[in-house]
């Protein structure tokens, strides 16, 4: 498997879902009476983190991420795994 393909399994099958999951929670507290200006920053970060992944799904889809970008995006997400 390339580092592509490594990169899309890893985002369909693990990190998109739970940002997705992240979001679903997070609407549920700014949809509450006690939702703090954080909690809207943090659903606005993991909207923006999505869509970042799902562009990168899309050049994947369209032979338009390079080798290069591939394993550079693996290591950000293999630091962010570490740093939780």
């Amino acid at each position: 498997m390339n580092k592509i393909q490594e990169l899309e399994k890893l985002l369909k099958e693990d990190v998109l879902p739970e940002v997705e999951e992240n979001i679903d929670e997070l609407l549920d507290i700014v949809e509450g009476k006690k939702s703090t200006k954080e909690d809207k920053d943090e659903l606005k970060y993991m909207e923006d983190i999505k869509l970042y992944f799902d562009e990168v799904i899309l050049d994947i889809e369209n032979n338009n991420l390079k080798d290069e970008d591939a394993i550079e995006i693996l290591e950000v997400l293999e630091e962010m795994r570490l740093d939780k």
